[in-house]
């Protein structure tokens, strides 16, 4: 039988400010994300062109007056609008990534962060019954594809082809493959760049409709699709370039042949994944938990963020390609990467991107 033996007398040997501080932060900030959440839906941040009273914001969008007002003078203070006399208006960074009528809009994301935290609720669950099974090429679905498309416009689209797009091989190319290409938001930058390239797209059916959508957003020309699944299907030949990016089976050894069968002589292939060197660990315990709440069927996962069973490590790889390709540049993430430590597919997290031309008399 327990005693209670003066606790309600004698404060407790041990402090429980550190738990207290780490619930209030997690608290707060989790409160301030809702904040933010609720903005975007109501659309908050297309009526803040000019300085307006949340009297006049609450009149004009049609909500409750008092909890406006708080939320404006919430989102005033964490800097997505500045507030004058007793008016507000958008700040550079809203209006450039929270309007909706932008380019860079960033609501995709943001819902894509709150998808993963439904994830994160089974965490017991998980723990007690195993990952929660999905199929490959549903892990897409819902918003993963415009959340990509939407992070990778803030920074890293531009840096990445800005270093493609010095080699006379791209300047040159005729034919582009995009493998995994998604959203194809690299693809059309590329048909943009160089006025004689020829871009397909190959990606699952399912994906390839939101692909198509994207290629009429921004009206983009000679761009191809291929539904299909990289590790079964032909996924053509005759290819000037060769385009891999942050693709589950970016490491797989299996795929080597395949792409270099697929390149002409001379032929570029870059590929651009998180790359983990041989016996390294964990580079974010937390993602790591995050990897492994899901397990794709039919494949199986490494235990560490974007890594898988069959994998290669970063020196293996290299020997690999050098078989078949020379390498002509490595590019270390700070030189393209924007997100980091976001918990989805999009971060970057210590990848590379490995420039590789094929060797004349290579194919496999």
């Amino acid at each position: 039988m327990l005693k209670d033996n003066g606790i309600f007398f004698n404060e407790p040997s041990i402090s429980a400010e550190a738990l207290r501080n780490f619930l209030s932060d997690c608290s707060r900030k989790f409160k301030e994300l809702c904040i933010l959440d609720a903005a975007l839906e109501i659309s908050l941040f297309d009526h803040l062109d000019s300085l307006k009273s949340a009297d006049e914001l609450s009149s004009e969008i049609g909500i409750n007056y008092v909890i406006l007002k708080n939320m404006c003078e919430i989102l005033a203070n964490l800097g997505f609008i500045k507030k004058e006399d007793e008016s507000f208006k958008n700040t550079q960074l809203s209006s450039y990534y929270l309007k909706s009528n932008s380019f860079f809009y960033q609501k995709e994301v943001l819902k894509n962060i709150k998808n993963g935290f439904e994830l994160w609720r089974r965490l017991t669950n998980v723990l007690e019954n195993g990952p929660i099974k999905i199929l490959e090429e549903n892990c897409f679905q819902d918003n993963l594809i415009h959340s990509l498309a939407s992070e990778i416009l803030c920074g890293e689209l531009q840096k990445t082809v800005r270093i493609i797009e010095k080699f006379p091989e791209f300047r040159k190319a005729k034919k582009l493959l995009d493998l995994g290409g998604g959203h194809g938001l690299c693809s059309i930058a590329f048909t943009r760049l160089n006025k004689d390239l020829e871009a397909y797209i190959f990606d699952f059916p399912d994906v390839i409709k939101d692909t198509e959508d994207y290629i009429k957003k921004f009206k983009a020309k000679r761009i191809n699709v291929i539904s299909g699944n990289l590790f079964k299907d032909d996924i053509g030949n005759g290819y000037d370039i060769v385009f891999f990016s942050y693709n589950p089976g970016g490491k797989n050894p299996n795929l080597v042949p395949k792409i270099n069968s697929s390149l002409k002589e001379g032929g570029l292939f870059i590929t651009k994944h998180a790359f983990y060197h041989r016996g390294e660990g964990s580079r974010d315990y937390l993602l790591d938990v995050e990897w492994n709440l899901s397990a794709f069927e039919g494949v199986q996962k490494g235990s560490k963020i974007y890594s898988f069973a069959e994998d290669f490590s970063y020196e293996d790889y290299l020997d690999l390609l050098e078989k078949y390709f020379s390498i002509e540049r490595i590019v270390e993430e700070d030189e393209f990467g924007f997100y980091s430590y976001l918990s989805k597919f999009g971060d970057t997290l210590g990848s590379k991107i490995i420039i590789a031309k094929k060797k004349f008399g290579s194919a496999f």
